[in-house]
């Protein structure tokens, strides 16, 4: 349910830590203080219990224990009493068709992002992007190296874009954020998608909403006999009829969220251990590289 978060406090760093450079401590958690008691600190929640954020956070016990320890590895390099959320990522993910729901989003707006969609990668990311607030969808498992489709949908909200949604200074509530996670993503309207098939240009062409559509067919009819603008009109007339509906509110209940829909590494071992005490046995073998730009503190 919750990736990266980012928070700020105020704290009195250990003298190892060195002041207005981003430091990089135990599993991936990021710390930056001024010098003067001004400390900013920014995790992936997931990467705390499991080592990736291919798995969900899908309960409040999970997200709390993701949180304990993030608290307990910033405790180590920094002394404070309480924090205030900045920066918060929901996120859910769906077994289904990701560059079909991509496909579909292309022309849609997203409520409170002035400007439309863009498509990274060759159709197989879009986001809309604004200041404090923004949305992005991709295929996880493509991400992972796997074949298997899988929708990750990612909600940001920061600064006062988040303020107004929740209480900075309270303990993050599953249910909450599950109920804000929903309402945003039914404010996309109902798409449909193309049938399980590879696509031509007609079905990208059915796929646009009917103004779009009606310019990319006088744009198609440029230099073409009748006989083949004729013969593609009736293709996307057929690639319109084979669509299947994708409504948000279907994929996401009420109540509770749906089953988790978790991606695994490819290379990664089944058994790796959940504590962070056995992971710190496991030895630095997969320690990921330094960024050039930060600094590696040892917990």
């Amino acid at each position: 349910m919750v990736d990266t978060v980012k928070v700020s406090f105020t704290g009195t760093p250990h003298a190892a830590v060195p002041a207005r450079r981003r430091v990089t401590l135990a599993n991936g958690v990021r710390l930056y203080h001024d010098g003067l008691g001004t400390c900013k600190a920014e995790a992936e929640l997931p990467k705390l219990i499991w080592g990736h954020n291919g798995r969900l956070l899908g309960n409040q016990a999970e997200l709390d224990e993701s949180i304990a320890r993030f608290r307990r590895v910033l405790s180590r390099q920094v002394e404070f009493k309480s924090w205030q959320w900045v920066l918060v990522d929901l996120c859910w993910q769906f077994q289904t068709r990701a560059a079909a729901v991509i496909l579909a989003h292309e022309w849609l707006r997203f409520p409170g992002v002035r400007s439309l969609p863009s498509v990274h990668c060759g159709g197989k990311e879009i986001s809309w992007r604004g200041g404090r607030r923004s949305l992005k969808m991709y295929d996880k498992a493509r991400q992972f190296g796997l074949t298997t489709g899988v929708l990750r949908v990612e909600l940001r909200l920061a600064g006062g874009q988040l303020r107004q949604q929740i209480d900075e200074n309270a303990p993050l509530n599953f249910t909450r954020l599950w109920g804000l996670f929903r309402r945003e993503l039914l404010a996309l309207p109902p798409v449909e998608l193309p049938e399980a098939r590879r696509h031509s240009f007609a079905d990208v062409v059915a796929a646009l909403p009917p103004a779009a559509r009606s310019v990319a067919l006088l744009t198609y009819q440029q230099g073409r006999t009748v006989r083949a603008v004729s013969q593609f009109k009736r293709d996307v007339s057929n690639a319109c009829l084979m669509r299947i509906p994708w409504n948000w509110r279907d994929q996401l209940p009420v109540e509770v969220p749906p089953l988790p829909v978790n991606v695994e590494p490819c290379r990664r071992c089944q058994n790796q251990p959940k504590h962070e005490e056995n992971q710190n046995q496991a030895g630095q073998a997969n320690t990921p590289r330094p960024d050039p730009k930060t600094t590696q503190v040892s917990a």
